[in-house]
């Protein structure tokens, strides 16, 4: 991706581009930031990119058929640009152009303040003790033993979690909570 990019910008801006690894101070100033994405993250707030001082440009890399760009993303990456690892490079490349373009001509200081407003989803306290069983590696058996609760019990918050993160698989979903766990920052679901 860093090629890429620095191809892209050489050829149509020609200007050099700086790289570095995303992190807290430098997410702020960034001009374009490029992200991966599992199943599910693109309806979870991504703290470290909510706090932006100017718009710039957000690439989503996905893996998978199903495209997570959908009406209900979070305000911190509702203008991502979501590309598909397996997509052609001029595909890919045309994105990035226009998303660089577009950003340019529609350039918006961004308010961080409209997050009390913004839909992103969230797990409840049921479901986070659930999925940290899960990723300990239990079954619903155990974990419902272990929580002294109903075996369909556990089975409707597994579902619901799913439902709710448009995930399609048990695989979808432990990859999914693992993301969680791991958030750079982490999201505090797992402390």
């Amino acid at each position: 991706m860093e090629i890429f990019l620095k191809e892209i910008f050489l050829e149509e801006q020609h200007e050099p581009v700086q790289i570095n690894s995303l992190n807290r101070t430098n997410a702020t100033q960034a001009d374009i930031i490029v992200k991966s994405f599992v199943a599910g993250a693109e309806y979870v707030c991504q703290p470290m990119l909510k706090h932006r001082m100017k718009p710039g440009v957000i690439i989503g890399i996905y893996d998978g058929d199903a495209s997570p760009h959908h009406n209900e993303l979070p305000l911190c990456i509702k203008n991502i640009v979501f590309i598909n690892r397996s997509e052609p490079l001029n595909t890919a490349r045309e994105q990035v152009i226009q998303a660089w373009k577009d950003n340019g001509e529609n350039a918006k200081p961004l308010n961080s303040k409209k997050c009390l407003k913004c839909k992103y989803r969230t797990l409840t306290p049921q479901q986070v003790t659930i999925g940290k069983h899960l990723l300990r590696g239990y079954d619903i058996i155990d974990i419902a033993k272990l929580l002294e609760i109903h075996v369909k019990t556990v089975s409707a918050h597994k579902r619901l979690m799913m439902s709710k993160f448009n995930l399609s698989s048990d695989c979808e979903l432990l990859h999914f909570l693992k993301n969680l766990k791991t958030h750079n920052p982490p999201v505090h679901l797992f402390s």
